[in-house]
């Protein structure tokens, strides 16, 4: 069973599908990645060089797939950066008339909008995650940013940043760098909450010290979450997740490099992920 990614994909490292193809494949599932932009590298580098896709393009391409059948068997979608409005827009009207015809079908999105306090694409992102995801994601995977962002408020009070998502119809998110919403403390930690429950849980985490914080991590969780969607509870998911996160920035840690070690760390990682 195939899952879809529709994300951004760069040339040189390790961001967007350049992350969720490799790691769902190396978790055994078929991937159909479909790029928004074409970048030579990811915006932490002191330049980059690439194309933002229309969205009439994407829309074409949606088209074409369906005409060869390859969206039959798909088993779950996964969305990652989106670029512009009209993008979004187009991604979404497809995303819902899948839903339509398959209304099992896994949707997780990760609301790619910005971190560590500052938005990095353009604000009307913001009002078209707000409007068209509540009632079709299966699950959203923001950092703890981008879910205040969702939530139009700054608060760090975690019961009222998971209720003020459930009344924004976020009826169930796996929240990354949660720590940054807690008292000072070397771990790092994931916010999980399920549909129809009530609270949250917290799975901590070892907290590695990098010069500079590789770039990747959130794409990386959210492809596990695909990859990893409907076996056993959220909170287990959550666990398994945490664990080869630290697997894989272990990894990268001692390579010394700026890139996520994804490929060259992937048997330590799949291995925690068991």
């Amino acid at each position: 069973m195939t899952i879809l990614t529709i994300s951004s994909q760069v040339l040189y490292g390790h961001v967007g599908n350049a992350v969720a193809d490799f790691t769902l494949k190396r978790m055994g599932h078929p991937v159909i990645a479909v790029p928004t932009v074409l970048l030579s590298n990811h915006k932490g580098y002191s330049d980059t060089v690439g194309e933002i896709f229309g969205p009439d393009l994407l829309r074409d391409l949606f088209s074409a797939l369906e005409r060869r059948g390859a969206l039959d068997d798909i088993k779950a979608i996964q969305t990652g950066f989106i670029a512009t409005v009209g993008q979004a827009q187009n991604i979404f009207d497809f995303l819902a008339e899948l839903r339509n015809s398959k209304p099992d079908l896994p949707i997780i999105v990760d609301p790619v909008m910005g971190d560590k306090g500052r938005l990095y694409v353009e604000p009307g992102l913001v009002g078209a995650y707000r409007d068209r995801v509540p009632g079709l994601a299966s699950l959203i995977t923001p950092n703890a940013f981008e879910a205040q962002t969702l939530n139009g408020t700054e608060s760090s009070d975690l019961d009222g940043l998971v209720a003020g998502l459930r009344l924004g119809g976020f009826d169930e998110g796996l929240i990354t760098s949660a720590e940054t919403l807690l008292d000072p403390t070397p771990e790092r930690a994931i916010l999980c909450y399920e549909r129809g429950g009530n609270g949250h849980r917290l799975v901590r985490h070892e907290g590695l010290q990098f010069q500079r914080d590789p770039n990747g991590v959130g794409d990386f969780v959210a492809a596990l979450s695909a990859g990893l969607y409907g076996q056993g509870s959220l909170h287990d998911r959550t666990e398994r997740i945490a664990r080869a996160l630290v697997a894989l920035l272990r990894a990268t840690q001692a390579e010394g490099t700026p890139e996520l070690a994804l490929v060259t760390g992937q048997d330590k990682w799949i291995a925690a992920l068991a």
